[in-house]
């Protein structure tokens, strides 16, 4: 699995985060100003493999600059092993135009 982070942050205290490692073990922290505990598991084979081929059908990412008086939320995907990482900022109403960052999103939100 190639490891990966996705991270939400919103308005009143909301953040979303979402951690894979190369083992497909996950981290998942929810919460807002209420927040709830870390939710841990393993993906399973499927899931893994879904998510491969949403990362490879993605390739490199556009950036996705937040427009002048957007009020989406900001999001941060990062791909790869530490030290090889790179992280692609963007706004999650760019998730309607770009049909690749939207499908591995959803399947990230599904865990």
């Amino acid at each position: 699995m190639i490891p990966l982070k996705y991270q939400v942050v919103g308005e009143e205290d909301y953040a979303f985060g979402i951690s894979i490692d190369a083992d497909g073990g996950y981290v998942i922290d929810s919460g807002t100003y209420t927040s709830e505990p870390p939710r841990k598991g393993v993906l399973t084979r499927e899931q893994q493999q879904e998510l491969l081929e949403a990362i490879r059908a993605l390739g490199l990412p556009e950036e996705h600059p937040m427009p002048q008086g957007g009020t989406a939320f900001m999001a941060n995907l990062t791909l790869g092993a530490e030290a090889e990482e790179i992280t692609y900022p963007f706004w999650e109403g760019a998730l309607e135009a770009d049909e690749a960052l939207n499908r591995l999103v959803r399947l990230l939100e599904l865990i």
